[in-house]
């Protein structure tokens, strides 16, 4: 099949007329209605288990019961489903009916060595997002938004504390897996796409839905690391045309954090992941910097070659 036959097939093409805008603020009424399910569920789910989760997140120590730690997480699965995986699906098949998988660019396994290099840049990113990380806190915040922060650190870590063998998996599935697909979903598969067709800039769709992703999870002292992740997600997508490589590179990116956490823990490691992203080593960091660019040209390069960018998906569909 020709290029040109895939464009022709593609259902993007049968709402190339709609606004993106429009159909971005149908994506936000999908969103607010399945959120508000989500928290009935929520309750629901709370009223069978004879458990308030307020009560239970402004109480979680590291002294907490595991099936307090249990709870929160279920909340936590029932919170990311319907906000972000339900969501993209409904949009998706509500717009694109049997083709909604070919729309979310799902319907295709990605090329092994697409999954590879996409796997090795979130990692050799890492220094950078510390470095990100770092420059963020060098700007002034109001104080009650340091203090929510820490708040929220301090609960994270000790929803990752693992004291029985089911829960370094269920955070795993939980913190990683879900959110890489339900995330990728909302804000490349969907949110970078139609900024794509508004804007017809890749760079300046990437940098938006990458600023949007960060600022949606309400950590502003992380604010630039986040969105740095963001966009590298969004490059991957863009170079590839495959939805499934910036969730396998969202999924390890989280993973890898989850089980480095654990690592610290149990005392097999003596870096704790947290606390190193509060200095920058500078040679580690210019290196990243390389290396991040060398498999940023390599990625591009060999997709190139593929000819299946989704800039010229995008450039076709309006020819």
């Amino acid at each position: 099949m020709t290029n040109d036959d895939r464009i022709i097939d593609s259902p993007i093409t049968k709402y190339a007329g709609v606004p993106p805008l429009f159909m971005l603020s149908m994506l936000g009424l999908i969103v607010v209605l399945c959120l508000m399910v989500g928290l009935g569920l929520v309750e629901g789910y709370g009223y069978l288990k004879g458990m308030n989760l307020g009560d239970s997140l402004a109480n979680l120590t590291s002294e907490s019961a595991t099936s307090t730690r249990d709870f929160i997480r279920a909340n936590l699965l029932i919170n990311h489903l319907t906000t972000f995986v339900i969501p993209g699906i409904v949009f998706s098949y509500f717009f694109y009916k049997s083709k909604w998988a070919s729309f979310l660019r799902i319907n295709e396994f990605p090329k092994m060595y697409n999954l590879l290099l996409g796997s090795m840049l979130i990692l050799a990113a890492f220094p950078l997002a510390q470095f990100a990380y770092w420059l963020n806190m060098q700007m002034p915040l109001p104080s009650f938004l340091v203090e929510m922060e820490q708040g929220t650190t301090e609960m994270v870590k000790n929803l990752l504390l693992v004291d029985q063998p089911h829960e370094l998996w269920f955070n795993l599935f939980v913190i990683a897996v879900i959110p890489a697909i339900g995330e990728e979903f909302i804000f490349r598969g969907i949110l970078q796409k139609k900024l794509m067709e508004q804007f017809k800039k890749p760079h300046v769709a990437i940098w938006v839905a990458a600023l949007i992703f960060s600022a949606i999870h309400m950590q502003f002292q992380g604010f630039l690391s986040r969105m740095l992740l963001g966009a590298i997600l969004g490059y991957l997508y863009h170079w590839t045309g495959n939805l499934w490589v910036p969730i396998i590179a969202h999924l390890v990116n989280n993973a890898v954090q989850i089980v480095g956490q654990y690592f610290f823990q149990k005392g097999m490691i003596d870096v704790n992941l947290d606390d190193s992203m509060m200095e920058v080593n500078w040679p580690i960091t210019v290196i990243a910097f390389i290396v991040v660019g060398v498999l940023s040209y390599t990625m591009m390069q060999l997709n190139k070659k593929e000819n299946i960018s989704s800039e010229s998906d995008f450039q076709n569909m309006n020819t």
